[in-house]
């Protein structure tokens, strides 16, 4: 069967002009078992694994810590577009499809290599600069929110990519690589900045936000190739399926619970309220009419005209009592409480988003940061950056 095609090989389904895509998912469907499997592997020398990759993504994490640590946001695009992670996701596809123990085996770790790298980088960037880069500036590089709209960006992005990865010639697309960077493997360059800053609570509910990313993006990877005609094959193929439906829910439900986990409400801070004064607290106005009382004169043979006596008055005495001031966390993440305002100390506890703690008057400035003094809500004294905080008017 020939697919109307420029090149010379005219039962090479790939090799379709653009144009043509639509006639090839026409042949596809009318294609036999043997030109089928010839194009599922085509599709897998068309995926790229080697050691190019490996060079690629050193650029991109090079290109990632220029521009974290100089403060340059077109780099770590930069390093978003050049960064090939798109290849062994499709890799893990192609896998189920054909399938194959081996590609399997060659794309996970191709996977694991790179969250492994992205981690490592941000886990450096904090060994070699820890003060350089502040807490707002690394946000707003990073795609940290999990709301509708990131999922549904992720949704989209991998069908796309499936779309395009099959029907157009040159591999996975730049563009939904891209996306798939910043919404899965970037912000791990942040759970390892956060990991070396010794905040491991916040390190590990960025891994597993990430960890659930990657899993939905690789479950519509497969149910879309699925859709376009190419179901899982074998026990490899059906058992990968399996797994990553497992896990995509497991890691889900990790996420979920230990982000509510934080917010319980035995959590809540524990007010010191000040005491009024009450009728009890008399003893002052008790000494100070003893001394109004006009004292004994004792009787003389001699009776001499009495002196005027100077009786006191009361006077009201005002007890300045310090109001207590309150501040709110203002971090999606949360805060750790140190032992000592400076990032290496001690962590005492962990504070979540939201919550309030009790401002004792003290302030710190350590390596360019501003620590303030505080009571956690378990009641634990410690040191938080004040950037996390928002003070709460009375």
């Amino acid at each position: 069967m020939s697919i109307p095609t420029t090149e010379t090989q005219p039962d090479s389904l790939h090799r379709a002009p653009r144009n043509q895509s639509q006639k090839v998912r026409k042949v596809l469907a009318n294609a036999g078992p043997r030109q089928i499997q010839d194009f599922i592997d085509d599709l897998i020398r068309r995926n790229q694994l080697n050691l190019n990759s490996v060079w690629q993504l050193l650029i991109s994490l090079a290109l990632l810590v220029v521009g974290l640590i100089a403060d340059l946001p077109l780099l770590v695009l930069l390093s978003a577009v050049t960064a090939p992670v798109l290849n062994p996701m499709i890799g893990l596809v192609l896998s189920a499809i054909k399938p194959s123990g081996s590609y399997f085996l060659k794309s996970l770790l191709y996977i694991l290599l790179t969250a492994a790298a992205f981690f490592g980088t941000g886990w450096l960037i904090n060994q070699v600069s820890p003060s350089i880069i502040t807490f707002d500036q690394i946000t707003g590089f990073f795609a940290l929110k999990d709301g509708w709209l990131e999922w549904g960006v992720l949704a989209l992005t991998s069908i796309v990519s499936v779309y395009l990865f099959l029907y157009r010639p040159g591999g996975p697309s730049v563009v939904t690589s891209t996306v798939l960077a910043y919404l899965i493997f970037i912000p791990i360059t942040l759970a390892g900045l956060l990991f070396a800053q010794g905040d491991q609570t916040g390190a590990v509910n960025l891994l597993l936000l990430c960890g659930a990313r990657v899993f939905i993006s690789i479950v519509i990877l497969l149910v879309t190739t699925w859709v376009f005609g190419f179901s899982p094959k074998g026990v490899l193929g059906w058992l990968l399926l399996v797994i990553v439906v497992l896990a995509s829910a497991l890691t889900i439900f990790e996420f979920r619970f230990s982000q509510s986990a934080f917010s319980l409400p035995e959590s809540q801070p524990v007010k010191v309220a000040a005491a009024a004064p009450t009728e009890e607290i008399s003893e002052p106005t008790k000494e100070l009419a003893k001394l109004t009382q006009a004292p004994p004169t004792a009787t003389t043979v001699l009776m001499k005209t009495p002196e005027p006596i100077i009786t006191l008055q009361p006077t009201e005495t005002v007890v300045a009592i310090p109001m207590e001031q309150f501040a709110q966390v203002v971090s999606e993440s949360g805060v750790v409480v140190r032992e000592f305002p400076s990032t290496q100390a001690t962590i005492i506890t962990y504070i979540n988003n939201g919550l309030q703690v009790t401002l004792l008057g003290e302030q710190v400035t350590d390596q360019g940061m501003d620590w303030e003094k505080v009571i956690a809500p378990d009641g634990k004294e410690g040191w938080v950056a004040t950037r996390f905080l928002s003070a709460i008017n009375p």
